[in-house]
């Protein structure tokens, strides 16, 4: 097998091991049964590493590894690229899922049908990144999405099943208009892969003219709502508050941005790519900052999680799209584009950890309300943790997220903050633009600081706890009985200490990753920017300073009783199908128009 046959291991791999452990589940009841399902698991999360480890070496030196699967003609097959952005993709990829399933192996769920689907959405989630045409992409999102509205659903929570037939509607209704634009790129190149359709519409006078941009607007706009960006949100705070903890971390690591990355792609090779990039740059920036927002006011433990899910995602999307308006051939588009990918591995990391030691919180506690919610020490010491690894990773991934100094959140957001300053005044709006996606992204680390003082608090004392209650007494009793709700198995804190260990070295060493990020996107021959990662210097220690010292007085207000009223509000506000879809028509129309503004034609 020659090395460039080895790109399909981190697809093909996973799908092995999901079909044995189907035949386990079929076939092979019992203890043999269980070591079949282990083989499975070893083959589709361990075994990938070895290929990615093989095709580091050609990959680092700026190959690529790109053709048509099966060896048919390029108008036929499906054709793939393999590069540094899959890469470092299946890397993200591979490293959250491998922890989510070392966590759900100690507290669930450990049924062979969670992991079967579990491995076809990690394969699909390789796929996506690798695909080099349209179609491929439509259907390894479609597979991609099949597989997560069956995890969501696989919780035994109440709502979970709603939760994911909403993702499940409003995820297909976009993915029509995702239809309709291939068909539109089809009509007007006769292609499918993207540099036919990008040879294609160059020859073109007008490059595709009007139809082509509302095509790509079709695309954007659906890739958008599977990314969660304002205001395409609405489906995932269900779909992450109520899935199984291991698989919101998956969700909220790895699924909400792979499909970003993928899009670049598309955008990359598209006359009004640059155009569709920046707005989505200014959509990531009110993401960020409404995001927050909106997780300050909630009061279940796991929903605060996943809109900041949404919040961190518009960090990524801000940085992204001012790339790709850029142009990430440029010594800048390239240095944002590096910064985006590098938040999105340190996102991945610390909020995947953040899920997985709420979740054994809340699941010890019996209880997510933040606001009734005290002694989760107690609760958790109870439930069988004799070492405190649940509240140490709790708090490294708070600390990292708030982007507190050594954690990996301080560098990436240190990284995205200085580089937006620094490079997003070459966009079209100039140094007032840049100036504005820079403090709307200020303004939203300072909401992170106090949306995690507040549900810090669940680790505070309750009033009269003592360290031999009757309460302590009657869990640790039943942690003994076949109803306790969490079993501290290794496998369990073996995966959150691992994110956690991950977090503080990746906070360490972020100056050398950042380089090597840059160095994999530069694979195509562009030259790197010198770029220094400052991180220590007094202006961004200031910048922490007034970070922390601002978030804990917006918590103080947050806690005042008009801030709880407010907040109630903001909370208990309406939500509908119907407004999920108004807010994707909307979003579309947006973009379609924007694109016609960008290119010089009269909107009205």
């Amino acid at each position: 097998m020659s090395v460039g046959q080895l790109v399909f291991g981190p697809v093909v791999l996973p799908l092995i091991g999901a079909a044995l452990i189907f035949i386990a589940k079929a076939f092979l009841p019992g203890r043999f049964g269980d070591v079949v399902t282990g083989f499975g698991l070893v083959t589709g999360l361990l075994l990938p590493w070895v290929t990615l480890a093989a095709l580091f070496p050609g990959i680092a030196a700026g190959s690529s590894y790109s053709g048509v699967v099966g060896g048919w003609f390029e108008g036929v097959g499906i054709l793939y690229r393999f590069d540094g952005l899959a890469w470092l993709v299946n890397v993200l990829g591979y490293s959250v899922a491998g922890a989510a399933a070392l966590y759900a192996l100690g507290a669930g769920p450990r049924d062979r049908t969670f992991f079967m689907v579990f491995l076809i959405q990690t394969a699909a989630l390789a796929a996506t990144v690798m695909t080099a045409d349209l179609f491929n992409l439509f259907v390894c999102l479609e597979v991609l999405g099949i597989a997560s509205y069956v995890l969501v659903a696989s919780s035994d929570k109440p709502g979970a099943i709603l939760a994911s037939f909403s993702y499940l509607m409003v995820s297909a209704a976009a993915m029509v208009f995702f239809l309709l634009g291939v068909f539109g790129f089809y009509r007007l190149t006769g292609s499918l892969s993207y540099s036919a359709i990008a040879a294609s519409l160059a020859a073109l006078p007008d490059g595709g003219g009007v139809p082509a941009m509302i095509s790509l607007a079709m695309i954007t706009a659906a890739v958008a709502m599977r990314v969660a960006v304002m205001p395409l949100y609405g489906w995932l705070p269900d779909a992450h508050a109520l899935a199984p903890h291991a698989v919101s971390a998956v969700l909220s690591g790895v699924l909400i941005k792979t499909p970003l990355f993928a899009l670049s792609r598309v955008l990359l090779i598209m006359p009004s790519g640059a155009a569709a990039g920046e707005l989505m740059g200014y959509a990531g920036a009110a993401t960020a900052l409404l995001g927050v927002i909106l997780a300050l006011a909630q009061k279940d433990a796991k929903r605060l999680l996943a809109y900041h899910s949404i919040s961190q995602i518009g960090y990524v999307v801000c940085a992204w799209g001012i790339a790709l308006a850029l142009g990430p051939g440029s010594g800048p588009g390239l240095v944002l584009m590096s910064a985006a990918f590098l938040h999105a591995i340190f996102h991945a990391l610390f909020k995947g950890l953040l899920f997985l030691t709420v979740g054994t919180v809340t699941d010890c506690a019996g209880e997510r309300n933040v606001y009734t919610l005290r002694g989760a020490g107690l609760h958790l010491k109870a439930a069988g943790e004799r070492l405190p690894v649940t509240i140490v990773g709790f708090f490294v991934g708070a600390l990292a997220i708030s982007a507190v100094p050594p954690m990996n959140g301080f560098a990436s957001k240190s990284l995205l903050g200085s580089t937006l300053k620094h490079f997003a005044s070459g966009i079209s709006g100039g140094t007032v633009v840049s100036s504005m996606l820079y403090w709307a992204l200020f303004a939203a680390g300072i909401g992170t600081v106090a949306s995690f003082i507040k549900l810090s608090r669940i680790f505070a004392p309750s009033p009269g706890d003592t360290a031999d209650t009757d309460q302590q007494r009657d869990s640790a009793a039943a942690i003994q009985s076949d109803e306790a709700p969490v079993r501290f198995l290794p496998a369990l804190q073996l995966a959150e200490g691992f994110l956690a260990i991950l977090c503080v070295a990746g906070g360490l060493a972020a100056p050398l990753i950042f380089r090597w990020v840059m160095q994999l996107f530069a694979g195509d021959g562009t030259e790197p920017v010198p770029y220094p990662l400052q991180l220590y210097s007094g202006s961004s220690m200031l910048k922490t300073g007034i970070t922390l010292l601002s978030g804990l007085v917006v918590f103080l207000l947050a806690a005042s009783r008009r801030g709880g009223l407010l907040l109630g509000y903001i909370r208990s506000r309406p939500r509908s199908f119907q407004g999920l879809f108004v807010a994707f028509a909307l979003g579309t129309a947006l973009l379609v128009l924007y694109l016609l503004s960008a290119e010089g034609f009269k909107i009205f």
